[in-house]
């Protein structure tokens, strides 16, 4: 988890919590979810940076190795405790 730590970091980010998911009691077996990331981001524009940041091809790759699906929600920053 380094890996997301610096690059998000590099664009002005910062991961606010992280938590494992220990059961999911609605949907489907291909929603599974394994684990949920809460990341602050200064913009719309430093989150689209993330891919082009210096580092950034060491957590796509991570994250091709271990991430079989992934699902990004956009939310208001401004509201505890989104906020860093």
């Amino acid at each position: 988890m380094a890996a997301i730590d610096t690059s998000v970091g590099r664009v002005g980010g910062k991961v606010i919590w992280r938590t494992p998911v220990s059961g999911q009691p609605v949907g489907c077996e291909h929603d599974g979810v394994d684990e949920i990331l809460a990341v602050w981001y200064p913009s719309h524009a430093a989150f689209l940076s993330l891919c082009t940041v210096a580092g950034s091809e060491e957590m796509y790759r991570l994250r091709k190795l271990c991430v079989a699906n992934a699902v990004i929600h956009r939310c208001p920053g401004d509201r505890f405790p989104l906020q860093p």
